[in-house]
């Protein structure tokens, strides 16, 4: 990658889409350094689609560099220009935060959840039931799991455990977490999701957030965490939806809720 000075107007930030939001007290602090020993790191961005009004560059890591410079008032930037694709490109930015020590536990699965379905489509030989010793397949990758735990420096059972927690939150849920402490509460997190109808559960959180409270505490939840009462009340139609789950993010998601007091291992064998 070739590093040069570009104009701060020529760069889309694609800001609302990043996986970490920008922190103006961070960004403020770059900003600072900026200006006491000038720009030390170089952003990264990749080319705009060419088309007519369309941005020149598009931010693939730096944001917080290119805010500060925003607010140093510099017109350009040193920025090393990649040929990556937008997926390519998601999944760079995407593994560069997977490797912070700060991010919160919804952070985390977000990016994980996030990065399985780039993995998949940008190496579909490594697709469960596909062979990826067919005399078509020119290269050996590593399935997505093991992949991302080399990286992570974790488990398997680790990451399917951060998937299977994400894929059972609503979208507007997510949104509404990403800046309460809320976001780095497993327990809650893992709560949130037994949740099932989207509108309830985006309600729930609206409500305890207002009242101060987690999610858990409220006096009348909507989905009571005890008793045989609840798993067979569950019954079915919650079976159902676990046992869609790969079988090893099912057996994390499980074991999981049991930790978190949800239900019983004995539950689970009724239920099931």
């Amino acid at each position: 990658m070739n590093v040069k000075k570009i104009k701060l107007a020529d760069i889309d930030p694609r800001i609302d889409g990043r996986i970490r939001p920008v922190d103006e007290s961070h960004a403020a602090i770059i900003a600072q350094a900026f200006e006491e020993h000038g720009q030390e790191t170089a952003i990264v961005v990749r080319y705009g689609s060419g088309a007519e009004d369309a941005p020149k560059y598009i931010l693939v890591s730096g944001a917080h560099r290119l805010r500060a410079a925003e607010l140093v008032g510099w017109d350009s930037i040193d920025a090393s220009i990649t040929k990556l694709n937008a997926d390519e490109a998601r999944l760079q930015e995407i593994d560069e935060n997977l490797i912070r020590q700060e991010l919160d536990v919804l952070s985390r699965a977000r990016c994980l959840y996030e990065r399985k379905e780039l993995y998949l489509k940008l190496h579909p030989e490594t697709k469960h039931g596909v062979n990826r010793f067919s005399r078509d397949a020119t290269v050996a990758t590593l399935k997505f799991a093991t992949d991302a735990s080399m990286k992570m420096g974790v488990s398997e059972r680790t990451v399917h455990g951060y998937i299977a927690l994400y894929k059972n939150l609503q979208p507007e849920v997510v949104k509404i977490l990403q800046t309460t402490t809320l976001a780095d509460d497993r327990q809650e997190l893992l709560y949130i999701g037994t949740i099932q109808e989207p509108v309830l559960q985006v309600a729930t959180v609206k409500e305890a957030i207002f009242k101060g409270k987690k999610p858990s505490e409220l006096q009348e939840a909507p989905v009571q965490l005890s008793g045989d009462a609840l798993w067979l009340k569950l019954g079915k139609k919650e079976a159902s939806r676990v046992l869609k789950m790969e079988v090893p993010a099912r057996r994390v998601f499980l074991d999981e809720l049991v930790k978190a007091g949800v239900i019983t291992r004995d539950q689970i064998v009724e239920a099931a």
